[in-house]
């Protein structure tokens, strides 16, 4: 347990009934953590950072894929939207359509327009006090890189750039399993006639983050892009940085860790205000082990979260973790799961370096998982944006966004849909990327898809605009909900959080504090039922929904609406 581990005290609490000192509502149990205060606050504590797939958001030039320019122009929505950074996945010159395959570290991807557009896109962002960050992949690039090329060659200087064996190593596998696979991470070169390491695939070479050079090279482009404009990287893979043996020694080894702190060191001399979130998709433990004391990375993601959210709202759900492990989270007693969470982020780090999220581009989008309901996404919602640390959207989670199917990433990343037209907005001319043949290195030509699943979307009210025209849509219910949360710094950094497990089972109440204020949460976990609850006495009286403005009378008892959620 590290020494900012919070003080959990579980507590009772007496509620009198006003005017008869003999009647006494049930006794109210609840639970506390104490937690410390972040002593240097960054932009990132508890900012809300939104998700663009670049090649799918906004194109401009109506050549199928989304741009800067594109992004450009939908700046002011964002800016509406209530966020206040932008995570871009990879925006670097790659062979494939997903870019994490990075060709050349230096160059932007030309299907997204030119650097000046680029710069342009920083410049407007932060005209309008919103942060950029960049995905930023150093585990390993394609083999179309000119560093692989020339490592396979020999070439003097890139013997080492990469990681070589004269024959297959036995007992090795994937990273994130527990099963030996050799042949899925070592892979033949016949120019070199050597096998080279690869967790992610043999299209992508990992590189050898051992070799000084190599490390001088990386930390080089770290600072181009700073010197850029950009305000911190999403650090992509970060368990699985430098090797020691297979299997339990591919992932989370102390030279990873001491790599990553070496790395944050150098991008906080260049500026001390550029964040650095880690994917770590594993156990909070784990993910707790890259602040390394504060001198590692200043957050991960909170994986445990959303899947935690999902199991409490469809109980059904699959849990699986494509490129990581899933953790062993008992969610089956719903709302306690919530509060679980809270305490093992707590023990593990400072609260605010956990950034929980619902799902992500590697993930299912939330309302396909949610079978389309959206009480049950306005729900996740709410969890989400009253929760504690850095929030994360994925692009289109506003509007309950789904997908045509699962089986294949591009589902998860589909065209934005801003209008009720036949292109849904995205561009003038129709194309999209979407319904191309697979580019090098990936699974495939999928078919054309995306038009005949637009087609039954539209004209349902699960576009942008038409859910702006709607006070009681999904998109509103976000904006409100986000309105809230940058008005009460509490919920974003507590320093106590109080639970109440309540008689109603299905009710979720927690009580945030800090100096800056306090706010209740109320919560009807179930989107079918309304749900009775004793009432705190410090919670009792008339106070303002926050998130719909409405005065509520609160006695000793008061009935919540089927998925109703209250901020006071």
């Amino acid at each position: 347990m590290n020494l900012l581990a919070p003080l959990l005290c579980c507590a009772t609490l007496l509620l009198g009934v006003a005017g008869d000192s003999h009647a006494r509502t049930p006794t109210l149990r609840f639970e506390t953590l104490q937690l410390e205060a972040e002593t240097a606050p960054r932009w990132w504590h508890g900012a809300t950072v939104y998700e663009i797939w670049p090649r799918s958001f906004q194109d401009s030039d109506g050549d199928g894929n989304g741009d800067f320019n594109g992004m450009t122009a939908k700046l002011d929505d964002l800016k509406a939207l209530g966020v206040d950074a932008i995570w871009l996945t990879p925006v670097f010159e790659a062979p494939s359509y997903h870019g994490y395959d990075f060709q050349d570290f230096y160059a932007v991807e030309r299907d997204y327009g030119t650097m000046a557009d680029f710069e342009r896109f920083i410049a407007e962002a932060h005209k309008r006090d919103m942060k950029v960050i960049l995905d930023l992949v150093l585990n390993h690039v394609s083999d179309q890189h000119p560093w692989f090329l020339a490592s396979a060659k020999k070439v003097k200087g890139y013997e080492d750039a990469f990681i070589w064996r004269s024959t297959r190593p036995d007992g090795w596998g994937q990273a994130w399993s527990n099963q030996p696979n050799p042949e899925a991470v070592w892979h033949w070169n016949e120019q070199r006639r050597a096998y080279y390491y690869g967790a992610f695939g043999n299209s992508q070479p990992d590189l050898n983050l051992r070799n000084p050079a190599v490390v001088n090279e990386l930390d080089a482009v770290a600072a181009f892009w700073l010197k850029k404009g950009v305000d911190g990287f999403r650090l992509d893979a970060v368990r699985y940085a430098i090797e020691d043996g297979p299997l339990a020694q591919q992932a989370d080894t102390p030279a990873t860790i001491d790599y990553w702190t070496a790395f944050a060191k150098k991008v906080k001399a260049i500026n001390p205000d550029a964040l650095l979130v880690g994917e770590a998709w594993a156990s909070l433990e784990t993910g707790g082990r890259y602040r390394n004391g504060g001198r590692g990375l200043d957050s991960v993601f909170d994986f445990d979260f959303g899947n935690i959210v999902i199991a409490i709202l469809n109980p059904d759900s699959e849990r699986r973790a494509d490129f990581g492990t899933v953790s062993d989270t008992d969610v089956s007693r719903k709302r306690d799961s919530l509060w679980a969470n809270l305490k093992q982020r707590a023990d593990a780090a400072p609260m605010g370096y956990f950034a929980p999220f619902l799902t992500n581009h590697d993930q299912n989008r939330i309302m396909h998982t949610l079978g389309g309901d959206a009480a049950k996404a306005r729900l996740a919602a709410g969890l989400l944006l009253t929760s504690p640390g850095t929030a994360y959207l994925y692009y289109g989670e506003e509007i309950g966004m789904s997908q045509y199917k699962t089986g294949e990433d591009r589902y998860r990343r589909a065209p934005m849909q801003w209008t009720e037209d036949k292109g849904a907005g995205f561009n003038a001319t129709g194309k999209t990327w979407i319904d191309l043949p697979a580019p090098r290195g990936y699974r495939g030509d999928q078919g054309a898809w995306w038009a005949k699943y637009w087609k039954q979307q539209q004209g349902q009210g699960h576009s942008v605009a038409a859910q702006q025209a709607d006070p009681n849509s999904l998109y509103r219910h976000y904006q409100r909900l986000l309105a809230v949360r940058n008005a009460n710094p509490e919920l974003k950094q507590p320093t106590e959080l109080r639970y109440y497990p309540v008689a109603a089972p299905d009710v979720w109440v927690l009580h945030a504090s800090s100096p800056a204020g306090d706010a209740w949460v109320v919560i009807n976990l179930d989107p079918a039922k309304p749900a009775t609850f004793p009432v705190p006495t410090e919670l009792q009286g008339t106070r303002t929904d926050q998130v719909n403005g409405e005065a509520k009378t609160l006695g000793q008892n008061f009935d919540l609406q089927p998925g109703e959620t209250l901020v006071f």
